[in-house]
């Protein structure tokens, strides 16, 4: 099956094709393709990533100005390199949704045996905070799944609130997760340090939850320290962790971040965005429990361990204490995460995917 991934943009300006060699993870997060968010589609399904913005030629002066004029790009663009491919994964973004929506709707007229799958890349709870600032970003959304044969999840709990938008079919699909790899990272308790990560920028609603939640253990545990990091294009914000015994670790690529969680004993990330929960998966992989998020990944990888915004911080503390003091505990969680997070490796992510194009290329046939 030929098959690609549609961003508005990307890191190298042009196409990326994935290689048995080369696969997304072990290329240059900077300049190539992400390790851990739509490239592992691409890798996954042997496909490509394809700019948007490479076919519509937004490199030409004419078109720019036409699109600064009437606010879109011009239609008139070729769709001639898509036409190889039976299936297309076009990711949805909040301040490009009305050109994607266009192309989309310009593939269903002009290659009408391309199968079009859609998925959003912002997290469903920080789409809904932008549809109460800008009410018309929600229709753009809603035109958008009316345009594609199915639209994607990868938030379990999500599910019904993206089907009542539209009348387009809404599955959910965990994202592919490179457990092969992230893997060989994984340690057991008896190898970690004394150490509470608090993950999560500070400027994001209830992140300095964690920051109150690691200051208790701390006290409870006073040979624990707690790292947090700095991440650029945020401000971090310390001001709970005043008195407290704390490390300010600089940003890490994803491969180094993950021999980091190997070697904590605790993840705390109070993150209620209604996100795939990227932390939790990582720490699924390398044997680290992760406590306080309501992502899909803790859901999921970590049903022992549930919170949600209205967990309280004495919640959190008990939940962390028992992990911390019970080591069977400790294993049981981590073990129990371990084995549900295979299913989101490559081979059965891709059969799954495979599985639902076939599905639809029925029901349009």
């Amino acid at each position: 099956m030929n098959f690609a991934v549609i961003e508005y943009t990307s890191k190298t300006g042009g196409i990326w094709r994935h290689s048995a060699g080369h696969p997304n993870y072990l290329a240059d997060p900077a300049r190539e393709i992400d390790p851990t968010s739509f490239g592992c589609y691409v890798s996954a399904m042997r496909g490509e990533h394809i700019p948007l913005t490479l076919l519509l030629g937004t490199g030409n002066p004419l078109k720019r100005i036409y699109r600064k004029i009437y606010g879109r790009w011009p239609s008139l663009y070729s769709l001639e390199y898509l036409r190889q491919f039976d299936a297309l994964l076009v990711v949805y973004e909040l301040g490009n949704g009305p050109s994607l929506t266009n192309f989309v709707r310009r593939l269903q007229q002009v290659l009408p045996h391309i199968v079009i799958l859609g998925v959003p890349t912002q997290p469903y709870g920080l789409i809904r905070e932008y549809w109460h600032q800008y009410p018309q970003a929600k229709t753009d959304i809603k035109e958008f799944i009316q345009s594609v044969d199915a639209f994607i999840t990868i938030v379990a709990s999500t599910k019904e609130a993206w089907r009542s938008l539209s009348g387009r079919p809404v599955v959910y699909l965990p994202q592919p997760y490179p457990v092969a790899q992230a893997s060989e990272y994984n340690q057991p308790r008896s190898a970690k340090q004394q150490s509470i990560f608090v993950a999560g920028v500070t400027s994001r609603d209830n992140i300095l939850k964690g920051h109150d939640v690691a200051v208790r253990l701390q006290k409870m545990n006073p040979k624990y320290t707690i790292q947090v990091t700095d991440t650029p294009g945020h401000t971090l914000d310390t001001s709970r962790l005043t008195g407290a015994r704390f490390e300010v670790l600089p940003f890490q690529p994803w491969l180094e971040h993950l021999r980091y969680l190997s070697r904590v004993t605790l993840t705390v990330n109070t993150d209620y965005t209604v996100t795939r929960g990227r932390v939790q998966v990582d720490c699924a992989a390398v044997g680290t429990p992760s406590i306080g998020a309501d992502s899909d990944g803790q859901t999921d990888l970590f049903p022992h361990l549930p919170a949600n915004r209205n967990t309280t911080v004495e919640e959190l503390v008990r939940q962390s204490s028992r992990l911390l003091a019970d080591t069977d505990w400790y294993d049981h969680n981590t073990l129990t995460a371990f084995q549900r997070l295979q299913k989101y490796d490559y081979e059965p992510s891709a059969e799954r995917i495979t599985q639902l194009i076939e599905k639809i290329r029925r029901q349009k046939s």
